[in-house]
C-alpha cells in the first residue's frame, strides 16, 4: 500500500501522532513505547502485530483510517488501513522514527515535535484532530524558516 501524504492526514493520523508524542514524553529518555492493544490493527495486513490482541481476528471496513475532510465536509476512508499503516505514514512524512515495530519503540523527530506542538495548541483552543491542518511546506525547515 502506498503511503498517505501528510496533506491527506485526518483524525486517525493526528490522534496517533499525539499518542506517539505522549509515549515519548512519558518515557525515560526520548524513546516511547507503543502499547499494541491501543493500536487499531487489521490482522490481514499486520498479522504479527495482531498476535498481541490475543487471537482477535475481526476487522471491519468501518475501522479503516479516516482521511482529511474535504471542503464539502466529506471524509474518505481507507477501509483496510490501520494504525500500523498510519505509523508508516507518519514515518514517511518525517514526523517519527520507528526504532522497533515488534517492541513498539518510537522516537519523535524535530519536525514531529514541531507538528505535535501545533497539534496541542490546536486542541487547547478547542480544535479536534479531524480539523487539524499542517502546512506541508513547513516540514524539513529549521525553526528560522530556512
Amino acid at each position: 500500500m502506498k503511503t498517505v501524504p501528510i496533506s491527506r492526514f485526518g483524525k486517525d493520523h493526528w490522534s496517533l501522532l499525539a499518542y506517539v508524542e505522549t509515549c515519548c514524553v512519558d518515557s525515560v529518555g526520548n524513546t516511547g513505547r507503543l502499547d499494541p492493544l491501543r493500536m487499531r490493527c487489521n490482522p490481514k495486513r499486520h498479522p504479527m502485530m495482531a498476535v498481541a490482541r490475543f487471537g482477535e481476528r475481526r476487522w471491519e471496513p468501518t475501522y479503516g483510517t479516516r482521511l482529511r475532510m474535504t471542503r464539502t465536509g466529506k471524509v474518505s476512508q481507507l477501509k483496510t488501513h490501520d494504525d500500523w499503516d498510519c505509523l508508516d505514514d507518519l514515518e514517511a512524512a518525517g514526523l517519527v522514527e520507528v526504532l522497533s515495530l515488534i517492541n513498539g519503540f518510537v522516537h519523535m523527530t524535530e519536525d514531529g515535535l514541531k507538528v505535535a506542538h501545533a497539534l496541542r495548541e490546536h486542541k487547547a483552543k478547542g480544535g479536534v484532530f479531524a480539523t487539524f491542518r499542517w502546512p506541508v511546506q513547513h516540514i524539513g525547515q529549521s525553526a528560522g524558516g530556512a
